[in-house]
């Protein structure tokens, strides 16, 4: 099969990128062609294996979302006509749409949304106006894409799409695949915690983390904590160290190459973090605490086995009760036999997400799918609306995005 991806990367190695880049590799591997449409460059592209056809639109990728527009840009880019279009957030699935329609070969779209807080926070109906561009997409995704061509990562997306809209999603384990890593062999440090990840908004224990570090070493722990990323909380974090004093103990290494990911782990005795990054540290049987996304006030469910099978993340029926510094001083106090068995509950969990089986479920997925609708009307109404919009950037303040649990907004501030 020809599979198209669209996504608006901003350039930054994060989740959703290294996503694409697996999925490349098996499809590619397995018989598949696949052509990225993606705006901003950026070094995650090395992460793409040989025979994906990835097309770095920067300024251009904004007219993908006027059909006018896409059609010549389409046009223009000579790429055969795929027979699955992919998106990765809910703005990529209105660009999915348009082209499938575009395109007129009954492709099938498949809608994909990775993030948490979408339908109750960043796209809730109630902060839409009728002119925005938000406003447009949500309307796309729920009215003209069926809940079999939905796929989430965790139960808990599904379960907020349902609470909000009263829709449906299908759940798919994502891929993770260890070849990519350079061979690693486990000699756990004890003391020794790790995180790795993006230092910006979503990933916000980067700041309780502190105080966790803090209250561990005051109860006789020797605990160091080492932070591999950069990005915009990076400023802010280096001065908590000076603050509280904690050079010695507190450690920012900086972005690390993903095929290093593993190395960075060997000595690790604790994974703290989120999103694939905890999945992949599970796969290398480091004991892990899962961070929720947009928390400071640093509780959790504990490990990753303790979410549903091929989830993510947990059901919004089992809030989260424990501690993140209880639950690593628990993995801190555990003997070397139950080190090893909490080591391999982490490892069994993530069967649904070895590479091969969640790829094949995905394509079992597409065969599934139901076809989307695709209203022209709709679509072209984007242009009047975009008049409308400039006038009311002029009578109406934009809001500042604030993200959930958090005063922060989206642009750094000066503090």
């Amino acid at each position: 099969m020809r599979f198209l991806f669209i996504y608006p990367s901003t350039g930054v190695l994060g989740g959703i990128e290294t996503l694409l880049a697996r999925m490349s590799r098996w499809l590619i591997e397995n018989g598949h062609q696949v052509t990225l449409l993606v705006e901003q460059p950026g070094e995650w592209t090395e992460l793409l294996p040989q025979g994906v056809k990835c097309i770095i639109l920067d300024r251009q990728f904004p007219k993908l979302y006027y059909y006018i527009h896409a059609k010549h840009l389409w046009n223009s880019l000579g790429i055969e006509k795929p027979d699955v279009i992919k998106s990765f957030d809910l703005s990529s699935s209105w660009i999915a749409c348009q082209l499938a329609r575009i395109m007129q070969n009954n492709c099938k779209v498949i809608a994909g949304i990775y993030n948490p807080y979408v339908f109750t926070w960043y796209w809730a109906p109630e902060s839409l106006p009728p002119w925005s561009t938000k406003w447009l997409y949500l309307r796309n995704y729920l009215k003209y894409i069926p809940a079999s061509a939905r796929v989430f990562c965790g139960i808990d997306q599904i379960e907020e799409l349902k609470q909000v809209h009263h829709q449906g999603g299908i759940l798919w384990p994502i891929p993770i695949d260890t070849t990519q890593f350079l061979p690693a062999s486990r000699k756990p440090q004890w003391g020794r915690i790790v995180s790795v990840g993006r230092l910006s908004p979503m990933k916000d224990y980067n700041f309780y983390m502190f105080d966790v570090i803090t209250s561990l070493r005051k109860k006789g722990y020797d605990v160091t904590w080492s932070v591999y990323g950069t990005g915009e909380y990076e400023n802010r974090m280096r001065d908590r160290i000076e603050q509280d004093g904690l050079q010695q103990v507190v450690f920012m290494e900086g972005s690390v190459p993903y095929n290093r990911f593993w190395k960075v782990l060997e000595d690790a005795y604790v994974f703290v973090g989120m999103g694939t990054a905890i999945l992949e540290a599970a796969l290398f049987k480091v004991p892990n605490v899962n961070a929720l996304a947009y928390d400071r006030e640093g509780i959790t469910h504990g490990s990753v086995y303790r979410f549903p099978p091929g989830c993510i993340g947990p059901s919004l029926a089992s809030p989260a009760k424990l501690r993140v510094v209880d639950e690593i001083e628990r993995i801190l106090r555990l003997g070397s036999a139950e080190y090893q068995t909490e080591a391999e509950l982490a490892y069994a969990h993530m069967r649904d997400h070895i590479v091969d089986n969640s790829m094949n479920h995905f394509l079992k997925l597409v065969r599934e799918a139901g076809p989307i609708r695709t209203p022209q009307t709709l679509y072209l109404s984007n242009y009047p609306l975009w008049f409308v919009r400039r006038v009311m950037k002029r009578l109406v303040r934009p809001r500042e995005t604030i993200h959930p649990g958090s005063t922060l907004p989206a642009k750094p501030v000066n503090v």
